[in-house]
């Protein structure tokens, strides 16, 4: 039963590690340091000028999401391959 939760744990562990390191980094890059400042940018107006846009499918904010969703359909196919190749797989 002790292999089922090892996993859970290391993920657990290896989130809040990276979720440190995100806020200490944030602080030494003073991200926080502006609070007065950040406070009114959702107030802006800034429907000045709209850059214009390219075509939705050659757009980064298009390609990079569907490239990981891809990527983890792959990953998940693999491994439901794999139990059901390898000796003792449901």
């Amino acid at each position: 039963m002790s292999g089922y939760y090892l996993p859970w744990v290391l993920l657990v562990v290896v989130s809040l590690w990276v979720s440190l390191a995100g806020f200490v980094w944030a602080l030494r890059h003073g991200q926080f340091s502006e609070q007065e400042r950040a406070r009114y940018l959702p107030l802006r107006d800034e429907l000045g000028a709209i850059p214009k846009q390219s075509g939705a499918f050659g757009r980064r904010e298009i390609i990079a999401p569907i490239a990981v969703l891809g990527i983890g359909g792959l990953v998940m196919a693999a491994v439901v391959i794999l139990l059901c190749v390898l000796p003792g797989g449901r």
